[in-house]
């Protein structure tokens, strides 16, 4: 009787303690401090970047901040731009895809990645709505779903001008473009240099039918479309067209400058600060690199006039994505929400000084971008029309480059142009190519 008795009792306290154990235990989970929890431990995040991005970018800022808050770690590995598209299919497609992806913001190149199957849905997360409509009108989603957040600001193409060129020869900025024609005419009639165009790089004679077409396309919303549909081509649109002959007049009035085809960035960068030029086709991006070598130059920015109006070319932000299959997803979606928090956008962008992609944001911008951010604001704002395209445009700067040097005409450019699209369409397998 005694032994059972005793045996009883043994029973009744194994039962209480475990149940005092099992107390502490849920108490120390609710706390978030249990003794051997994955949930405290830090992270490392591989993060994927062009180095490209990486040296013109101020990212490093954010990085900080983040490991500093959070104990976590971020693996930065990058690659150059040039092969970075090839790189980042083959490291999902063999499984060694990143945590967190830079990447770019078209369209086009996001389906490249089957969004669907490898990027979190971002769609419904608080900061989706903080985006700025230009951007989330045209960037970083396909379909109806956004997968990634802009981490760059707009940067936004038109005509740098010298303030001081300008106010000696009292010319206001111009409003149509025969007033910019005409402005052309008394520059060049004063001895200085009306235009300066970098031919040797190539690049920068883009920036012109950039800047056109973003009115253009505001007139006629659907001509991208049709132009992806295969229904026309960039030579069968008139006003594209129009834009190359408008863009070669120039050279033939004279309003631009004789070396032309030595000419660098550099080069039109020193003509326009030091009043050698009074304007230049350019992005706002090429604001702060004049301000940091050119401290005293009085320079500004208006939109490249067009039709009676003036909206201006916007380039696609890049975008950072986090991937689907990742060990660390829950991690590295928290990333993002830390980027997107309102103190880490107001210190990054009173950095880089570009106009913002989120909204709510108080910034300090340079001249310049400050007066071309009133037309992002007033949703005056057109995405460069190769932001727009289905697939990639080729080499759209030697085709520019030929135009200019006599060799190929306005109308052979777009052909070429079409030709360009409708390979990339076919190698890609796109209806209607």
């Amino acid at each position: 009787m005694v032994k059972r008795k005793l045996t009883m009792v043994l029973l009744i306290l194994s039962l209480l303690l475990a149940a005092c154990s099992n107390d502490e235990q849920s108490a120390g989970n609710a706390n978030g401090d249990a003794t051997g929890s994955d949930t405290n431990k830090p992270v490392t995040l591989k993060v994927l970047v062009a180095s490209d991005w990486l040296k013109e970018k101020k990212w490093q800022m954010v990085f900080d901040a983040y490991e500093k808050k959070t104990g976590n770690k971020l693996d930065i590995q990058s690659a150059p731009v040039n092969n970075y598209m090839d790189l980042v299919n083959t490291r999902i497609a063999t499984k060694d895809a990143p945590d967190l992806l830079f990447y770019w913001g078209q369209e086009a190149k996001i389906k490249q990645l089957q969004p669907e199957k490898n990027l979190v849905d971002l769609s419904n997360e608080e900061f989706a709505s903080r985006i700025t409509p230009s951007v989330k009108n045209y960037f970083l989603s396909t379909g109806d779903k956004l997968y990634g957040i802009p981490v760059t600001g707009l940067n936004v193409s038109g005509v740098i001008y010298n303030k001081q060129v300008f106010s000696d020869l009292g010319i206001e900025i111009p409003k149509t473009y025969e007033e910019f024609l005409a402005v052309c005419e008394k520059i060049k009639a004063s001895g200085i240099m009306p235009l300066y165009e970098a031919g040797k790089e190539g690049w920068p004679l883009q920036l012109y039918t950039f800047s056109a077409m973003a009115s253009v396309i505001n007139k006629q919303p659907d001509v991208m479309d049709k132009i992806n549909a295969h229904q026309v081509t960039f030579d069968q649109v008139p006003e594209y067209v129009n834009t190359l002959q408008k863009q070669q007049e120039l050279l033939q009035k004279g309003y631009l400058n004789e070396d032309l085809f030595s000419a660098t960035l550099d080069m039109s960068l020193e003509a326009i600060s030091t009043g050698k030029a009074a304007m230049i086709f350019q992005a706002d991006w090429e604001i702060d690199p004049i301000l940091t070598k050119y401290p005293d130059a009085q320079i500004g920015m208006f939109p490249l006039p067009w039709n009676d109006d003036a909206y201006a070319g916007i380039s696609d932000p890049i975008g950072l994505y986090a991937l689907n299959n990742s060990e660390n997803s829950s991690a590295a979606q928290e990333f993002l929400k830390f980027f997107a928090s309102e103190e880490v956008l107001n210190d990054y962008f009173n950095t880089v000084k570009s106009i913002p992609t989120w909204t709510g944001l108080t910034v300090d911008l340079n001249p310049g971008t400050a007066d071309m951010n009133a037309y992002v604001e007033e949703g005056k704002a057109v995405p460069f029309f190769n932001a727009l395209t289905v697939v990639e445009i080729g080499d759209y700067q030697g085709l520019l480059q030929q135009m200019y040097g006599g060799t190929m005409s306005p109308e052979q450019v777009a052909q070429n142009l079409q030709s360009n699209i409708d390979k990339a369409a076919k190698a890609a397998g796109i209806a209607g190519f």
